[in-house]
C-alpha cells in the first residue's frame, strides 16, 4: 500500500491554489475549471496533493467523488526545517510555530493552509 494523494476541498480555490503553488512552491501536475468543480493536482513526493473546490457549495450528481470538509494533517518531510521556517514567516498570511525538537527524534514547526489543513513539516535530527 503507498499513499496516492491527499484530497483537499477547498473554501476558497484561488487562494488555496496559491498557497500551494506560489508559497509552499508545490509544482503543478494539472488543473481544471469545469461547471461542477475546480481542482488541481500537485506533486508532493511520491504522492499528490489535489484541490478541489465546488461552485455549488457541495458537488452535484455529476461529480464521483465528493470529499467532506474534516480535520486532516499533513506531515512533509523536509530537508532543513529552519531554513524553511524563515522562507515561510516572510508571508504575512502564514502563522508558524516555532521549530522546536521533539523526543521522537525530529525537528518541526507547523502551518495552516487557506482552510484550516494542519500541515506539519518534520526533519530528523
Amino acid at each position: 500500500m503507498k499513499l496516492d494523494r491527499i484530497v483537499i476541498k477547498a473554501n476558497d480555490y484561488r487562494k488555496s491554489f496559491d498557497f500551494y503553488h506560489d508559497i509552499l512552491g508545490l509544482k503543478l501536475k494539472n488543473s481544471w475549471q469545469r461547471a461542477d468543480s475546480w481542482g488541481a493536482l500537485f506533486f508532493c513526493g511520491e504522492a499528490l496533493i489535489e484541490l478541489i473546490w465546488y461552485p455549488e457549495g457541495e458537488g452535484n450528481t455529476e461529480c464521483s467523488y465528493i470529499p467532506e470538509f474534516n480535520k486532516t494533517e499533513i506531515f512533509l518531510s523536509v530537508n532543513d526545517v529552519d531554513s524553511l521556517y524563515d522562507k515561510l514567516k516572510r508571508y504575512e498570511q502564514i502563522r508558524a510555530t516555532r521549530p522546536e525538537d521533539k523526543s521522537w527524534g525530529h525537528r518541526i514547526f507547523k502551518i495552516t493552509d487557506p482552510d484550516n489543513v494542519k500541515i506539519i513539516f518534520s526533519q530528523p535530527i
